[in-house]
């Protein structure tokens, strides 16, 4: 592992700490703003000597910014280091595989990084624990007035910031949640009603990990579509509302649930399934570990793990969820290993941290 992100398995990043608002159901939320040099082609037209130039100006420009946090090269990288970063959310497939010098800055914290060089010359990240898009947005704004006051960028009078993808011209700002719905999962229809809903708003649904990703363990990812022709502050605004709405929605799902026999008896049935796996498995995979810990989850938020007596922290169930991914996997143990090894110590790993057995 590179000994510069040995601190990431110290701490959880700030937002999976606990005590976000609706942190039931609303894991975490982002805030991510696209911006480019005036004057320079997009990244994907760079030649190679002027993408490195410019990872070299924002070290120079920005450095009292990130002075105690981290600056790396993701073509130094392993693929293991560079799957903790993504598992982190600290950066994209596109930029670790980009064709071309690109850079990766962030604080110690992990509430706010910067992507150079990828779809963008700059992709300004923060976050924040549970549905608190308010609070993400409060922390980017340092960080874009810095980039806004060293560099010129390129900005049309009428349109607004322009970017390599026209979807993002105008505030090219996205407000993005990452969302558990085990409840809904459960029930199809009611899933769909509420993915249909977020469309009909002009939400994109994704993975977890964004873009191209599947939905594990039921977590999803919810983002505002247009960013041209209203402010950023009414686009966070429709994501927010959108994200309270959602999760009232899970919350009458769970307590349904609890409340009808068939569906309560079947939730009781997975629940002792996906915790013997979790307890009695020499193996297990990445996906399968997500879809009984979110199993896990949905009978503690719901209240059946406490009324068949069994002691769970919801919290805990979460940071194994992300703890549990290759990345993370590889990092704890200190070493690359190939899946069937992976999944040897991740069956051991999950049963120590759960203390299940």
């Amino acid at each position: 592992m590179d000994h510069r992100l040995e601190p990431l398995l110290e701490n959880p990043p700030a937002w999976l700490l606990p005590g976000g608002p609706d942190a039931d159901v609303v894991v975490a939320s982002r805030i991510r703003l696209a911006r480019n040099l005036e004057g320079r082609p997009f990244p994907h037209r760079l030649a190679p000597e002027e993408a490195r130039r410019l990872c070299t100006e924002v070290r120079e420009r920005l450095s009292g910014f990130f002075e105690e946090g981290l600056g790396i090269e993701p073509e130094s990288l392993s693929k293991a280091d560079a799957d903790l970063l993504v598992e982190r959310s600290l950066a994209s497939r596109d930029l670790l595989e980009a064709p071309r010098p690109t850079l990766i800055l962030f604080n110690h914290e992990e509430s706010v990084g910067l992507m150079v060089n990828e779809e963008d010359h700059f992709r300004i990240q923060s976050f924040a624990s549970g549905l608190n898009l308010q609070v993400a947005a409060k922390v980017a704004r340092p960080l874009v007035r810095r980039i806004g006051s060293r560099f010129a960028l390129a900005r049309h009078p009428k349109y607004g910031y322009l970017t390599a993808c026209p979807s993002n011209t105008g505030s090219g700002m996205r407000a993005s949640l990452l969302i558990h719905l085990p409840a809904l999962s459960r029930q199809k229809a009611s899933l769909q009603q509420a993915l249909q809903a977020a469309q009909k708003s002009n939400l994109a649904v994704r993975g977890v990990h964004g873009e191209g990703s599947r939905a594990l363990g039921q977590l999803y990812q919810i983002s505002n579509q247009r960013t041209l022709g209203s402010d950023w502050n009414s686009q966070v605004e429709a994501v927010q509302n959108f994200g309270q709405e959602v999760a009232r929605y899970e919350r009458e799902t769970r307590r349904a649930l609890l409340r009808e026999p068939g569906p309560k008896q079947l939730l009781i049935e997975d629940f002792e399934r996906a915790y013997e796996v979790l307890a009695k498995s020499e193996a297990i995979s990445t996906a399968q570990a997500l879809d009984a810990l979110s199993i896990l989850r949905l009978a503690v938020h719901s209240g059946l793990a406490e009324e068949m007596g069994v002691s769970l922290d919801a919290q805990l169930l979460l940071l194994n969820s992300f703890q549990l991914q290759p990345g993370h996997l590889q990092a704890r143990i200190g070493a690359e290993l190939p899946p069937e090894a992976r999944d040897a110590s991740r069956a051991h790993l999950l049963r120590e941290s759960l203390n299940l057995g």
